[in-house]
């Protein structure tokens, strides 16, 4: 049975489980008990593309526990380690030709 949100005039809003015919005649307040109206539900549409929605996701489950990454260099670090050059080869005995 589905949930609705109901406003009593003198006491606010509160919830009740009720059929959706019983829910539209409105719901009696738990503190007064006069008939409240029940309030218009908004549709759980979503806007974003399937890939935001996952990256969204990702984040908001990572940001209270972040993953440790251990990675020795990445590829634009920028350090020596990372700057070496491959050896010309140019150089005849390197071909066995000694």
């Amino acid at each position: 049975m589905p949930v609705y949100d109901f406003n009593c005039a003198a006491h606010g809003l509160f919830t009740d489980r009720l059929s959706y015919e019983a829910s539209r005649a409105g719901a009696p307040c738990p503190c007064c008990g006069g008939n409240s109206a029940v309030l218009p539900a908004l549709p759980q549409v979503s806007t974003l593309s399937s890939g935001l929605r996952k990256a969204e996701n990702r984040a908001e489950a990572s940001s209270a526990a972040p993953r440790v990454v251990k990675r020795s260099h990445l590829p634009s670090c920028g350090c020596n380690m990372c700057k070496k050059k491959a050896p010309p080869t140019s150089r005849k005995w390197m071909l066995g030709q000694c």
